[in-house]
């Protein structure tokens, strides 16, 4: 397979201006699970998804694994390919087609914004949750929308100054951080199934090779309400792509660290959901009062108080850790943007000293802080939480959906050179990229049905780029979206690039 060491831009590789050769394969993987953030994603998510399918949480969390999984493999290639700091954007343009790919830029760039608008929130009510189990606030204050929103802000600009930093600032923050929250949420789920085996705590619910079974989803409803919900359990690891300009043989390392990632978090992910459905109780699990901090409650009932802080101190630890890694996707993103001349140029601007393109960092937490803002207004942040978790799950669906059709084309002429090819490269990140669209379709229908504000989000989302994508077609001057896509041919047993047409 050909080895690419430079992103390629107009047709041409070029140097990275980005820190390059920084990242080691063990930082990429680490940066992936962490963008990922199991515990923030359980305290976020397993409460509705546990509402949402009952106790067959582990087969709707498989059942959203293998497709994103698929997609992992998808990125994999096309990373091999082309190592460009916009990923999915980068290579959905340059395969199949410019139009294509810079909606979808636009689709991942709509998802991290308001993720990190999301996280934030729930990092200000743990934050103030922890100070006011130490008894330096009133609960009064710690349920305060307006402090909540204050303390939110705060990390977020907190975490944007170690983006904009250097990457070397980010990765070593995030092996800290890491450290914290894979500890805690493991030990946790690890001690209550050693009480649930041993006898010394009855099982709430006796385990069930059923709950892993798809078929007890509920019906199509189900799956895809299941699915679209287990998409946001694994989404952020594609961060590893993101961040290839500033990796060690960053043709490979991306690419293995996503797949790595995938399966560390499905562990993680089984063995939590498990632990917490054996040990409490089917009335705890479905009491709105818990579903807003289902690890907190958890984490009471198994040890109780004082040590139950420590899993406010792991979704603390790890919401941070995760608006942190998602405001890198999202430099690197609108930083390509600008490179190919598609973007402000602004978005391009990167620092002479610290090496990142610390504009675009700025403007992203500039905008999730006015998101933020407006979540002032709302009665429940749970509320928030649940609208916006299915929302991003859908906008994720639908860019990396796309991402697993433009390697099956991409490859398209050389799936009959080998079995791993036609597998890895074509079959699988086609089959992935379907059930995504279809799940992402399925869900917007029901929703529209079911109450069409909930939907809002998202046809804001779509519907804003495309008045967006037509002024780039007209401020565009590099030609980018006239540049004819690419196919990979092998050549003396080497992948290589090979023009295969005007755009359509």
């Amino acid at each position: 397979m050909a080895t690419v060491a430079e992103p390629i831009v107009h047709g041409e590789p070029v140097v990275s201006q980005l820190k390059t050769n920084t990242l080691t394969l063990f930082d990429s993987t680490v940066i992936a699970t962490s963008s990922v953030a199991p515990a923030y994603t359980l305290a976020a998510t397993a409460a509705v998804l546990v509402a949402a399918v009952g106790l067959a949480s582990p087969a709707a969390i498989l059942v959203g694994f293998l497709p994103v999984l698929f997609i992992a493999l998808a990125y994999y290639y096309l990373n091999r390919m082309d190592p460009n700091c916009g990923a999915s954007y980068s290579w959905v343009s340059r395969t199949l087609n410019p139009y294509v790919g810079w909606f979808s830029g636009w689709i991942q760039l709509a998802a991290n914004v308001l993720f990190c608008a999301a996280a934030p929130i729930l990092g200000g009510a743990y934050t103030l949750q922890l100070l006011n189990s130490f008894g330096w606030i009133s609960s009064d204050v710690a349920g305060d929308n307006r402090w909540i929103a204050v303390v939110g802000v705060a990390w977020l600009a907190l975490v944007t100054f170690m983006v904009a930093r250097g990457i070397r600032v980010t990765a070593n923050f995030q092996w800290v951080l890491v450290f914290i929250e894979y500890f805690i949420v493991l030990g946790f789920a690890i001690a209550a199934l050693i009480k649930v085996i041993s006898g010394s705590h009855p099982a709430a619910t006796s385990f069930d090779g059923g709950w892993f079974n798809p078929g007890s989803l509920g019906g199509l409803s189900g799956i895809a309400t299941g699915a679209a919900l287990a998409v946001f359990f694994f989404w952020g690891w594609d961060t590893a792509a993101n961040v290839n300009e500033e990796t060690k043989a960053a043709d490979k390392s991306p690419g293995i660290a996503g797949i790595l990632s995938m399966f560390i978090l499905l562990f993680i992910f089984l063995l939590a959901i498990i632990a917490i459905q054996m040990f409490l109780s089917q009335s705890a699990l479905n009491d709105p009062n818990n579903q807003g901090d289902i690890l907190y409650y958890f984490a009471q009932q198994l040890s109780g108080t004082p040590l139950a802080y420590l899993m406010v101190l792991a979704v603390l630890s790890s919401t941070v850790a995760t608006t942190q890694t998602t405001l890198l996707p999202s430099s690197r993103l609108t930083y390509s943007m600008a490179r190919d001349g598609v973007f402000p140029k602004a978005f391009g601007r990167v620092h002479h000293s610290w090496k990142t393109p610390w504009f675009g960092t700025v403007i992203t937490a500039v905008f999730s802080t006015l998101v933020i803002v407006l979540t002032i207004t709302v009665d429940s942040i749970n509320n928030v939480f649940n609208n916006l978790i299915l929302d991003i799950g859908v906008l994720v669906a639908l860019y990396y959906g796309v991402t697993g059709l433009a390697s099956f084309w991409a490859f398209r002429k050389v799936l009959s050179s080998s079995v791993r090819l036609l597998l890895f490269a074509g079959i699988l990140p086609l089959i992935g990229g379907i059930f995504l669209f279809a799940i992402a379709g399925y869900v917007v229908y029901q929703s529209w049905i079911a109450d069409v504000g909930a939907t809002l989000p998202v046809l804001i989302a779509v519907g804003a780029g495309l008045p967006l994508m037509a002024v780039a077609v007209a401020t565009n001057h590099s030609g980018f979206f006239h540049e004819k896509t690419v196919s990979y041919l092998m050549v003396n047993g080497k992948l290589t690039a090979s023009t295969s047409g005007s755009p359509s």
